[in-house]
């Protein structure tokens, strides 16, 4: 593992257990455009996904509607400061093992940049990364892999020697679009089903393995 120099994270699911904001702001931007939401629907399982698209695909809102819908979301998401969100065990003391282990810090997420840090700086973890890289506020930039790719170039990483390390298929699909291995975290949002058709390049059922693996490769599963 001494080859990986550059480790990107994932936030929500990854870092942080985001799932109570995120299910109570959808919930209110669906209110607030009037549309209903779909019952039954397992809000973990679309955590992840750009906002556009859980709007548009999953409850079937027309474009304008659903930039209404992601307007509401980010202010009430705003508002709530975090309420609801944990930061996941292990992750601060893993984060600072990584460090003194000589890794350097990044995050990729589907989250605007402005977001991200602001939740990263609410959750006190922002301290911890080099830099923070994320969807653009339109709809430009929203997919993993052209995520990743903006992370690369905006830090200057060297693909070779960077990992990815998140809790979807799009985690694991957008590294390797990239050319960039890639730890599925099992304590995520993502299920094991799904992880596996992505078919990672490690696993990881604790911030802990995370460690352990990038310095004793023989523990990784």
């Amino acid at each position: 593992m001494t080859k990986f120099k550059y480790l990107l994270f994932d936030l929500d699911g990854t870092l942080v257990d985001s799932s109570r904001t995120i299910g109570v702001c959808i919930g209110y931007a669906l209110e607030q455009s009037g549309a209903t939401a779909t019952q039954g629907l397992d809000i973990t399982t679309l955590i992840g996904t750009p906002l556009l698209d859980i709007f548009r695909n999953h409850y079937g809102l027309s474009e304008e509607q659903a930039d209404d819908a992601i307007a509401h979301y980010r202010k009430h998401y705003d508002s709530l400061a975090q309420a609801g969100s944990e930061v996941y065990g292990g992750i601060p003391e893993a984060l600072v093992n990584l460090r003194n282990g000589g890794f350097r810090l990044f995050v990729a997420t589907v989250k605007p940049t402005s977001i991200a840090e602001k939740v990263l700086r609410d959750m006190e973890l922002r301290s911890y990364f080099e830099g923070v890289a994320g969807g653009s506020t339109g709809h430009e930039r929203r997919d993993k892999a052209s995520i990743i790719a903006y992370a690369l170039a905006q830090f200057d990483l060297d693909p070779a020697q960077s990992l990815m390390i998140g809790d979807r298929d799009q985690d694991v699909l957008g590294a390797r679009k990239n050319g960039l291995p890639c730890v599925a975290v099992t304590y995520g949002f993502g299920s094991r089903e799904e992880l596996k058709k992505a078919r990672p390049d490690f696993w990881a059922g604790h911030s802990e393995d995370i460690v352990s693996f990038l310095v004793n490769p023989s523990v990784a599963k």
